[in-house]
């Protein structure tokens, strides 16, 4: 696992209550049970805690955690 992707699921758990369990590479954000406004929220925490640029639209329900990850370290983002 990534270290931004162990970012990821902190923020998951800390932040929107998704069971750490849950959360793996190939699951998408609708798996985890999250609508557009958790969506949303995450996105904001996302780029505030990481420093990416994270667009409105880039988390729809059927993304991956792992093609998050890809997108975030595509900007050359470190966590």
């Amino acid at each position: 696992m990534s270290a931004i992707q162990d970012k990821l699921t902190e923020l998951l758990v800390t932040q929107l209550g998704v069971p750490a369990a849950k959360i793996e590479a190939g699951v998408t954000y609708k798996d985890l049970g999250l609508d557009s406004l958790a969506l949303i929220e995450f996105t904001m925490i996302v780029n505030k805690e990481l420093g990416a640029d994270l667009g409105d639209d880039l988390l729809q329900g059927e993304t991956t955690i792992a093609e998050t990850v890809g997108h975030i370290e595509s900007q050359g983002v470190r966590a």
